[in-house]
């Protein structure tokens, strides 16, 4: 219903709230006249009945009589019953038992709308009536509703008239031509004006901006046609463009794949020429680096975009010697190699392989120098001279060991057959003593009185002694089985003392029994698996250096007597480890010659003093042979300490390699 009143046009709205508002005004005006009517006092009944009392028959006192009377004389209500009373009030006849005997028993309750009492010239009457005046009254209202209504009807015809001619009409004129210049954009339209009142200025406001849009539109239309053909041009540029980009794009790519092509087999080459262990110098014919690897970065120290196209010289200085291989190499192409070429740093010396190969390339001229650090291996190749040359030296000696022992056992058996000849308790001594008439006991008790007797005994302890530095010279020149078997490391160092306090070099001038040696060993300690001769030969190398510094730090310093020289011996277990530490109160050394002691060759002795090998052979027999480490910590004026750290597995090897 909602959707149906919304539909509707503005003049059909206003009609059917008009009607319903008459509608409304009638049927109000008919339910009004109706309780008015119910509502008639009893006085208006009373002004009904009282002319119908002077009938023809007011004579009669039958109420019976009196009850159809009155209903065939009037038509507004009907009597029900009647009761007739006298002058006296005396009631004379009833149709009913309802009334009271005298009208002096009447009360206020007995009288309402519907029983009234009639007085008249003789009789009075009670009557119970029940009225019909609605249905008079529901007539005439309904007529006069009527009337009204469509008097109100024809009223609103006419103000729907009037009101569709002067408000809606213009109203609807304007929407139409609103509507069609929506539908048709046509803005040269105009809205008709019919009256002087708000919707004529509404009607001209309306065409006013009908032409500003009108302009605007033209403008518009103007600015749009440019814009048409701007965007045609932009368009067949675009498509140019678009053309141009495809074949730039494909360009590109096709140059994208080629140089990563270029990229990837450039990387490729420099990743083979960096896997390389030897340094890669390319260069031209004007001695400028165009290729350098990392085994030259490693060389020299210098990074490859701080040496590529710079000159050789600037970046390789210990190539200037020879510039003039590489030049033959340039002009006339042929291979040229320089071996073992000595190059010394601040603080060693390096040997390097240099081979320059030319370019085959017609197109380009330069060399390929190519450089090999041969130092590890020339130190190895001296290193195998030295250990033949050792090797030699100490067959010979073994074989020297051998011809001395000879001597000497004839020596100790001699001074003991010496000592059992004058043994007075020997019968054959006595006999032999007997015979050429000596005594004996007299010979002994001179010979006891001269000290020929502690003669003897220092010939034969000088013999034990050699006969035990002989057995050890021989014990430490055999070659050992490489294997590891538990040993206990005290008595290796006492071996290796014995040694060096029963050695005594003319040519050093130094002399080990004149040297305090401190021992502090840990005798908790279990045996340590080991090879005996080699860990004996370590410990001898560190004694014998430690006794050489001594003594040329005493002769450099000349200290005053109450300075001695001392070397403390001490072991321990650490961790997993057993530790053998030989420290000196010697002069000690710099940072620099700590950094190298255990390198092939290094040392600080003179020349025919030292070969440079004892401690780098023992480094490598206690970190190769043992799997161990040696340290070394030294400060100068105040000693230096060796510390072997051997390892204490719970299951030790059989064997190594």
């Amino acid at each position: 219903m909602r959707q149906f009143f919304r539909q509707l046009k503005v003049r059909h709205k206003l009609f059917v709230l008009l009607a319903i508002a008459m509608i409304g005004i009638s049927v109000l005006n008919v339910v009004s006249n109706l309780w008015f009517a119910s509502k008639i006092p009893i006085q208006q009944h009373i002004a009904a009945l009282t002319p119908l009392m002077h009938g023809p028959n007011e004579n009669s006192n039958s109420s019976k009589h009196w009850q159809a009377y009155l209903n065939n004389k009037q038509a507004i209500f009907t009597v029900n019953d009647t009761g007739v009373y006298n002058q006296k009030g005396k009631l004379l006849n009833a149709t009913h038992k309802i009334f009271p005997s005298h009208l002096s028993k009447i009360t206020a309750d007995k009288l309402n709308s519907n029983t009234i009492l009639i007085p008249g010239p003789q009789y009075t009457l009670m009557v119970v009536l029940t009225p019909h005046i609605t249905k008079i009254y529901l007539f005439e209202a309904v007529i006069i509703s009527l009337s009204i209504l469509a008097l109100g009807l024809v009223f609103i015809w006419l103000t729907l008239y009037f009101t569709n001619r002067l408000i809606i009409r213009p109203i609807f004129s304007l929407t139409a031509t609103t509507n069609e210049i929506a539908m048709e954009q046509n803005y040269s339209l105009r809205a008709k004006r019919f009256y002087e009142d708000e919707i004529g200025t509404l009607a001209e406001n309306f065409n006013f901006m009908l032409n500003r849009i009108e302009q605007d539109d033209y403008m518009l239309r103007q600015e749009k046609e440019k814009a048409e053909k701007s965007r045609q041009r932009a368009i067949e540029l675009s498509k140019k463009m678009h053309d141009t980009n495809e074949r730039l794009g494909f360009e590109v790519k096709v140059r994208a794949r080629v140089e990563h092509k270029l990229t990837d087999f450039q990387q490729y080459l420099n990743n083979i020429i960096d896997s390389m262990p030897s340094a890669i110098i390319a260069i031209d014919h004007e001695l400028t680096i165009t290729q350098w690897n990392k085994g030259a970065s490693l060389i020299t120290n210098i990074l490859r975009d701080d040496a590529i196209y710079q000159p050789l010289e600037e970046s390789c200085d210990f190539l200037l010697p020879h510039l003039s291989i590489i030049s033959d190499s340039l002009e006339n192409h042929n291979t040229n190699k320089v071996e073992r070429c000595a190059i010394n740093d601040d603080d060693s010396t390096r040997f390097l392989d240099i081979t320059v190969y030319p370019l085959l390339d017609t197109t380009h001229s330069g060399a390929v120098i190519r450089i090999d650090d041969v130092t590890q291996r020339t130190q190895m190749e001296d290193m195998m001279v030295q250990s033949e040359k050792m090797m030699s030296l100490g067959g010979l000696a073994a074989g020297m060991a051998h011809e001395i022992n000879n001597p000497l056992g004839a020596i100790i058996h001699t001074v003991q057959n010496i000592k059992r000849r004058l043994n007075p308790a020997l019968n054959r001594n006595i006999q032999v003593a007997e015979s050429i008439n000596i005594d004996l006991d007299q010979v002994c008790a001179y010979i006891d009185s001269r000290g020929i007797f502690t003669f003897l005994d220092n010939i034969n302890q000088a013999g034990e002694r050699a006969s035990t530095i002989v057995s050890n010279m021989l014990q430490f020149s055999r070659q050992s089985p490489k294997t590891l078997h538990p040993q206990n490391l005290h008595q290796i160092i006492d071996r290796a003392l014995n040694i060096a306090k029963n050695e005594y070099s003319l040519s050093s001038g130094y002399d080990f029994k004149s040297i305090d040696v401190i021992k502090n060993f840990d005798v908790a300690m279990r045996d340590v698996p080991c090879i005996p001769s080699e860990i004996e030969q370590v410990i001898l190398n560190l004694i014998k250096n430690s006794a050489q510094a001594l003594q040329d730090y005493k002769t450099q310093k000349e200290f005053d007597i109450d300075w001695y020289s001392q070397i403390q011996i001490f072991t321990r277990k650490k961790d997993q480890m057993a530790e053998i530490i030989i420290e000196d109160n010697g002069p000690g050394m710099d940072e620099k010659t700590t950094r190298h002691i255990f390198e092939p060759f290094f040392t600080t002795k003179e020349v025919g003093m030292g070969t440079g090998l004892g401690l780098s052979v023992s480094f490598f027999i206690i970190t190769n042979h043992h799997q161990g480490q040696m340290r070394v910590e030294s400060t100068l004026e105040a000693g230096t300490r060796f510390t072997i750290s051997l390892p204490m597995p719970d299951q030790l090897p059989t064997a190594i390699s």
